[in-house]
């Protein structure tokens, strides 16, 4: 209960939501900044990472009932659904931060580019990630950001939350399917057992805040998986699964991670199956 602790922990939270380090158009978290200030990552987007800070901010919405961090979660996890998950329901560990030979084109943005891709809504682009010197990186291109979250800026601009939650989401539309022509990011598509545990354990985290059945059954559906493909038969686990084969013998943390995970899950369905797994 600690008032000055409580500050510094909501405004690192602040600045990591609307920072540079969170992709503000396709949602979740690159793997650290370069700077003090949130603004400019190394580019990766790691699996772990990702699934930590899921269950980071869920705690924190529980905690400071703030809507920034609720989105945060849930833009996170349709990241993770769509550009992470493996037709079996696992995950994969990381995308790279290099494309074209450049670290981070994927993810930044060229005035003509930002033209090209918004038309009309370029004007309330650049005043919602503030087009400017603050975004400003290498070679002329933009780093999305935001200086301020929703409910501030509708205030700011007379506008009720739900108009501009809607005007955000179709100009992110518009960003996503100009930025899917560019090459994309490499994949490490293997999957491994603790990363997923930690997953799994965001995905608890989630649906124990948010009361969303999705995330429960995201959850379900991993640690069937992990348990009907990665463990071994003296009760152990195995560390890594792809392309239908899992191999190298468990490291402690697979362990931890998938007891945890398994604890997460009892905790909130009362399941004694999972207890017994652990």
């Amino acid at each position: 209960h600690d008032d000055d602790l409580k500050r510094h922990v909501e405004l690192t939270l602040d600045r990591m939501a609307l920072g540079g380090i969170f992709d503000q158009v396709g949602g979740g978290f690159a793997r650290y900044s370069t700077d003090a200030t949130w603004k400019v990552p190394h580019f990766e987007k790691m699996l772990y990472d990702n699934a930590q800070l899921v269950s980071l901010y869920s705690q924190a919405y529980q905690a400071f009932k703030k809507p920034l961090y609720k989105d945060i979660v849930e833009r996170t996890l349709a990241f993770i659904e769509r550009e992470m998950t493996s037709p079996e329901g696992v995950f994969y560990s990381a995308l790279d931060a290099d494309t074209e030979g450049e670290e981070g084109r994927y993810y930044v943005w060229t005035a003509n580019e930002l033209k090209d891709a918004l038309g009309a809504d370029l004007e309330f682009a650049s005043t919602y990630y503030g087009i400017g010197p603050l975004t400003a990186w290498e070679h002329g291109r933009h780093i999305l950001l935001r200086q301020q979250d929703d409910e501030a800026f509708a205030i700011r601009h007379g506008l009720s939350v739900c108009e501009l939650k809607n005007r955000v989401r179709m100009m992110n539309e518009k960003l996503i399917a100009f930025r899917d022509r560019r090459e994309r990011p490499g994949l490490d598509d293997k999957s491994l057992t603790s990363w997923n545990a930690l997953m799994v354990t965001g995905y608890c985290d989630a649906y124990e805040v948010l009361g969303d059945d999705q995330h429960l059954k995201a959850a379900v559906r991993t640690m069937e998986m992990i348990l009907a493909t990665c463990r071994r038969t003296n009760g152990g686990l195995w560390h890594q699964y792809k392309n239908g084969h899992a191999s190298i013998n468990g490291f402690l943390e697979d362990h931890c991670f998938t007891i945890e995970a398994l604890i997460a899950l009892y905790s909130i369905t009362f399941d004694e199956r999972w207890i017994t797994e652990a």
